[in-house]
């Protein structure tokens, strides 16, 4: 019988095996992915964790761009994503925190769990939607508690 790969006598992690060593933060610039990222940041400085600060740009609206528009809206999503770096280093910089920023585009969950696999993280932080059209859409913080594979935190 082979063992899974996600087999700590396989891969060499487990999940929150000798404490908490790296954590990911959902931000998106608003109110509720800023009050993610401070109790994320607390629990990081804390525990001595890194912080994986992750913008994902949601790229389900570009189906009906053409080449250009998407070109544009790529441009766009590039200077919004050094923006949101430079806004959570203003933050997380003077509070000795050990991060990175990473941005991606795509699925927000999918992608949100994608990077906590590629960095062993031990837990995704995220803030709570705010928006009612995601009670019948279904939100990120839902389909990531539904489908992650490690400790997903909703901060209200």
């Amino acid at each position: 019988m082979t063992k899974p790969v996600d087999d700590p006598a396989v891969s060499g992690f487990e999940i929150g095996t000798d404490g908490i060593g790296r954590l990911v933060a959902g931000f998106d610039g608003t109110e509720p992915s800023w009050d993610a990222l401070s109790f994320a940041s607390g629990i990081a400085r804390r525990n001595g964790a890194w912080l994986v600060v992750a913008s994902v740009m949601s790229v389900g609206g570009l189906a009906g761009l053409s080449a250009a528009g998407v070109v544009a809206e790529a441009e766009a999503g590039r200077e919004l994503a050094e923006q949101y770096r430079a806004d959570v280093a203003k933050v997380l910089d003077p509070l000795g925190v050990r991060w990175e920023f990473v941005a991606l585009a795509g699925d927000v969950p999918t992608e949100l769990e994608a990077l906590a696999e590629q960095r062993h993280a031990d837990a995704i932080f995220v803030g709570r939607s705010s928006s009612r059209a995601h009670a019948l859409a279904g939100s990120v913080p839902v389909r990531l508690v539904r489908h992650a594979r490690r400790p997903v935190v909703v901060v209200p």
